[in-house]
């Protein structure tokens, strides 16, 4: 068994990542939100596989706020 040690940086690293990949997650359900909404209707809606670059232009533009509103 292999033991690891856990410094202070390590933690706030983990920390750190862990915070991007929610604030992402939760960017992302607001553009399939806004897809939703976008729809006109109560049935399913298929949000597009997005490209890595696609991804993170989505992301800047809903931090900045410049990407269309959530009603």
């Amino acid at each position: 068994m292999t033991i690891r040690w856990l410094t202070d940086d390590d933690r706030a690293e983990r920390a750190r990542i862990a915070r991007e990949q929610l604030e992402r997650d939760e960017l992302l359900l607001t553009f399939a939100r806004w897809l939703s909404d976008r729809a006109g209707h109560d049935g399913p809606v298929t949000v597009p596989e997005l490209r890595p670059e696609t991804e993170a232009h989505l992301i800047r533009l809903l931090r900045d706020g410049t990407a269309p509103p959530t009603a």
